[in-house]
């Protein structure tokens, strides 16, 4: 007869120690195994409370017989599990996508093979590869996104942002996207570190990767005019700078076009203004 600790122990194995009092008050034939998966399942299909919990927590089976398909044997069952668990660690998928008992029971009812979820994981991977280096640099630097999540984002977004819990869903994982491409511009070009506020921002305005660059561009050959040289003069902030050049403040562009003239004009009036030739150069917004 088994113990109660041999008791306690299998049904861990199942995922099903809340059975421990049900069973164990109950009056299991002493000549069962419950170390054997297939035995305790039939001394649990014997108690009509445990058997619904057994179903629940097997219900990948429910698919599978509904598909025409042969039920697992628990045993059979619990060595699917793990070796989905297995290739999802072995392919750095983040802990918690796609390896609670529920997702388990989605591969098995479909009778997804390891090698195909191996695939999806991989061109999942690809396809994390193959977005521009700088961007996921940026994803790292704003939001804490490496490789394995953003590979998860491309497997399953609406699941992948839930567990990064930053996200809330797969809209906003691709608006992080379009503000790291954002940001990426303002390192390459400008050499500027957008905060997560000032990339969302831009995102937000609809400032698309192609006028990020060429504002960013044009940031990058007047830094002369965004530093305090004459009397009177503070150096223009990066925020003033950002929003000024890219034409989403009026009043920034405005003050720093006034800056441009006032410096003009004292270069040509031949007052010994000192500067590069983009220190006093026009300003224009992006399009202009």
């Amino acid at each position: 007869m088994a113990t109660p600790a041999e008791l306690r122990a299998a049904l861990e194995q199942f995922g099903l120690g809340d059975l421990f009092d049900v069973l164990n008050n109950a009056a299991i034939d002493p000549t069962v195994d419950v170390t054997d998966p297939d035995q305790l399942t039939r001394a649990i299909e014997s108690n009509p409370t445990a058997k619904v919990a057994l179903e629940n927590r097997f219900s990948g089976n429910k698919a599978r017989v509904a598909s025409g398909m042969r039920p697992l044997p628990p045993k059979e069952y619990l060595q699917a599990e793990q070796t989905y668990i297995d290739t999802l660690r072995n392919n750095g998928m983040p802990i918690g996508f796609y390896d609670q008992q529920a997702d388990l029971a989605k591969f098995i009812g479909g009778d997804t093979s390891p090698i195909e979820l191996q695939g999806r994981i991989q061109r999942g991977y690809v396809a994390a590869q193959n977005a521009p280096e700088s961007v996921r640099n940026q994803l790292k630097v704003l939001y804490g996104v490496d490789d394995s999540e953003l590979a998860s984002y491309f497997l399953d977004p609406t699941r992948a942002t839930d567990i990064l819990g930053r996200k809330k869903n797969a809209v906003m994982l691709g608006q992080q996207v379009e503000s790291a491409r954002l940001a990426a511009e303002a390192a390459q070009q400008a050499g500027l570190g957008l905060t997560v506020r000032q990339a969302e921002a831009l995102n937000a305005q609809g400032v698309s990767p192609e006028t990020a660059r060429q504002g960013f561009g044009q940031i990058a050959q007047q830094r002369g005019l965004f530093e305090a040289q004459m009397a009177g003069e503070q150096a223009v902030s990066q925020e003033e700078q950002i929003s000024g050049v890219l034409g989403l403040n009026a009043e920034a562009a405005q003050r720093i076009a006034t800056r441009r003239r006032r410096r003009q004009a004292e270069f040509e009036a031949g007052g010994g203004f000192a500067t590069t030739q983009t220190g006093v150069s026009g300003l224009r917004t992006v399009g202009q």
